[in-house]
C-alpha cells in the first residue's frame, strides 16, 4: 500500500452527494462510511463493524447512529457502540474511528491524520467560482483507474490539450508556440502557459466568437496534497492582458476549472472535478447548452482514458516506483510535474519525521 499524505483535508465527496442514506468510500485506503445526522450535519466514520468487520454502509440510521446489518451493533455519530443485543452495557473495544469533516463551496472535506491534528483553517478555499450564481458549472465525480499523481501531471502540463482535446480546446499551435513558466512556492507550483497570434481551437472559435487569430493564456496551480485550479483564457491577437490579471481574467472567452484528487488506492483515484464558466459566455438554455455541458463530460473522458492506459502500462513495469510513471527522460514542459513530485517527497518525509 503506497503510503499517503495524511495530515491534510481530501475531497470525500459533493455536499449533495452525502444524505440519509449511508454511503461507502474507500479513501486513502480506508474504508469510510459517510452520511447526515438528522440536522444535516455530514458524519464519517469508519465502514466496518468493530465486531465481525461488516461495512457500516450495509446497515442503517437509527436516528443519527448506525445499526450494523448482521448483528445490530449500534454505533453513534462519534463511533462509539451505544447497543449490543442482547448485553446490557457495550464492551470497550467496540468502537470505530470517526474522522472529522467539513464542507466549503459545495465539496464535503475530510481529514485522514489524527482526529485532534484537524484543523478547518486549513480546509481549501479555492473554488471562489462554484458557488457565484453568474458562473454555469459543469461538475462530476470519477473514479479513475489509476494513481492521483498522473492526473496531476496532466493538469500541469496542457500540452496535451493538442493531441487529446483537439476536437475542442487544443490545436497544434497551442503545443508548438507555448512560452511556458513555472514557479514553486511553499506547498504549491504554478505553471503558466501563452502563446500570441494563433488559431483559435475549435471551442474558442465556436462559442467564443474568434474570426481570427488569438492570444491565449492557461494557468495551472497545484496546490499540496492534490488539488488543481486551471484557468484559460484568450483575446483576440495583439489585445492587451498582464501577467498579473491571466489568473483570473478570462479575457474574450474562457473559464476556469476545479480538481480536487483523492486517492482511492495507489492505483485508483476519485476525482472531483467543476468547469465554471460566466454565463455570459456560456451557450443559452435548450440543445446548446445541453451539447456544450456534454462536450465539457466528453473532455474529462478524454482524459480519463488516457490516465488508465498509462496506469496499465506501469502496472506492467517491475521497476517503476510506488506504481507511477518512470520516464527514460524528461522535456521541459516536465519542470510542473516534477516540482509537484519534489513537494510531496518532501511533505511525505516531514509527516514520517513528525
Amino acid at each position: 500500500m503506497a503510503a499517503f499524505l495524511r495530515n491534510h483535508w481530501y475531497v470525500a465527496a459533493w455536499s449533495a452527494e452525502i444524505d440519509r442514506d449511508l454511503t461507502g468510500r474507500v479513501l486513502l485506503g480506508d474504508t469510510v462510511c459517510l452520511y447526515r445526522a438528522e440536522d444535516g450535519t455530514p458524519v464519517a466514520l469508519e465502514n466496518r463493524c468493530a465486531h465481525r468487520n461488516l461495512p457500516l454502509s450495509e446497515g442503517r440510521l437509527v436516528g443519527d447512529a448506525v445499526e450494523c446489518g448482521y448483528h445490530g451493533m449500534v454505533f453513534d455519530c462519534d463511533g462509539v457502540c451505544t447497543h449490543v443485543p442482547g448485553m446490557e452495557t457495550p464492551p470497550d473495544w467496540a468502537r470505530v474511528r470517526r474522522y472529522p469533516v467539513a464542507e466549503r463551496n459545495g465539496w464535503l472535506f475530510i481529514w485522514m491524520g489524527e482526529a485532534d491534528d484537524a484543523d478547518e483553517n486549513l480546509v481549501p478555499d479555492f473554488q471562489e467560482r462554484i458557488p457565484d450564481p453568474d458562473w454555469l458549472k459543469v461538475s462530476g465525480h470519477l473514479t479513475v483507474g489509476c494513481g492521483y499523481r498522473l492526473i496531476l501531471d496532466n493538469l500541469l502540463d496542457l500540452s496535451h490539450l493538442t493531441y487529446v482535446h483537439s476536437s475542442t480546446t487544443g490545436n497544434a499551435a497551442l503545443a508548438e508556440e507555448a512560452r511556458i513558466t513555472t514557479e514553486t512556492g511553499g506547498d504549491s507550483v504554478q505553471v503558466v502557459r501563452r502563446t500570441w497570434d494563433i488559431p483559435a481551437a475549435p471551442a474558442y472559435a465556436e462559442y467564443g466568437g474568434f474570426k481570427g487569430s488569438v492570444d491565449r493564456w492557461q494557468m495551472s496551480r497545484y496546490m499540496a496534497p492534490s488539488y488543481i485550479r486551471v484557468n484559460n483564457g484568450a483575446l483576440d491577437a495583439g489585445a492587451s492582458i498582464t501577467d498579473a490579471d491571466i489568473d483570473r481574467e478570462q479575457g474574450g472567452w474562457g473559464f476556469v476549472v476545479y480538481h480536487g484528487l483523492t486517492p482511492e488506492t495507489e492505483t485508483t483515484t476519485h476525482q472531483f472535478w467543476c468547469m465554471a464558466i460566466p454565463e455570459r459566455m456560456a451557450p443559452g438554455h435548450g440543445a446548446a447548452r445541453d451539447l456544450f455541458i456534454e462536450r465539457m463530460h466528453n473532455i474529462i473522458a478524454e482524459d480519463l482514458v488516457v490516465y488508465e492506459a498509462q496506469q496499465k502500462t506501469i502496472d506492467l513495469d517491475a521497476d517503476a516506483l510506488d506504481r507511477d510513471a518512470n520516464p527514460r527522460g524528461t522535456i521541459p514542459a516536465d519542470d510542473g510535474l516534477l516540482a509537484m513530485r519534489r513537494i510531496i517527497r518532501r511533505l511525505h518525509g516531514e509527516e514520517k519525521r513528525g
